[in-house]
């Protein structure tokens, strides 16, 4: 997962640091804080649907499907943040494998997966926020949100809300400009589709699999056969982002964030 605001950076020595301070950071919670309200009203006078399970029926034909490993990160010091991701990315899936997407329904990442909340069984993991890898409960769900997006694109779905993120993340599809960020509940990935799809989602011991399946004769329109599709425009220009950095690569140690 990540957050997309940020706050002033200084330049110092060449290199370009965020400026982490106690006030910067409650600035920043009272900013979620509100744009998790404007996002939760909006929510709910649109009506938004949660995709129904199926565990059975037509769905043979895979039209899109995406794998990435699952652990990106082999340092010592971040193994406890690693395997908290896998172990976040495994409860997640629970709620989106066999997930049915009927022709016009729009998928909303959060209302699908819903909280990552210690509660519902998530544990600490690294996130992005303000370009850093920083822990928090739920994080490195970016890597199943990057996944659904890869695969809503080459399944020819309409994406309706996408956001990249603001750093490269180590082993994320950022690269290729095929990353979609996400955070409770303001930054969300959506799509939809002409045809009905269903969602399989499954975590290997060291793969994670995402595939959209259709039935048998579907024929669907890929990302590149029209000029004017927003799938297709949305690949045009992949940015140039920095490194997201963790406290064992960052250089700013005053940081009130600084693990070490």
């Amino acid at each position: 997962m990540t957050s997309p605001l940020s706050t002033a950076e200084d330049d110092v020595g060449g290199v370009r640091l965020a400026r982490h301070s106690r006030w910067a950071e409650l600035l920043f919670q009272i900013r979620v804080a509100a744009n998790r309200i404007r996002r939760g009203i909006a929510d709910s006078m649109a009506g938004l649907d949660r995709c129904e399970a199926m565990h059975d029926g037509p769905y043979a034909m895979v039209v899109g499907e995406s794998r990435s490993k699952l652990w990106s990160d082999d340092r010592r010091a971040e193994a406890a943040y690693q395997k908290g991701k896998v172990h976040n990315v495994r409860t997640a899936i629970r709620e989106l494998d066999c997930a049915v997407l009927l022709p016009g329904q729009t998928f909303s990442f959060w209302k699908q997966i819903g909280r990552a909340t210690e509660e519902r069984g998530y544990v600490v993991g690294r996130m992005l926020q303000q370009g850093c890898m920083i822990p928090a409960v739920g994080g490195g769900l970016c890597q199943l949100s990057n996944a659904l997006y890869d695969a809503a694109l080459q399944s020819g779905c309409e994406i309706v809300e996408r956001h990249a993120h603001s750093r490269a993340v180590p082993g994320s599809a950022a690269a290729a400009g095929r990353d979609a960020t996400v955070a409770w509940n303001y930054v969300d990935l959506r799509f939809r589709s002409r045809v009905p799809l269903m969602i399989r989602a499954r975590a290997t011991e060291s793969e994670l699999v995402v595939a959209f399946c259709a039935f048998p004769g579907t024929v669907v329109r890929r990302e590149d056969e029209s000029s004017e599709s927003a799938n297709a425009s949305a690949l045009l220009v992949v940015p140039t982002r920095r490194p997201a950095a963790t406290c064992a690569t960052c250089a700013e140690t005053a940081c009130f964030r600084h693990e070490y």
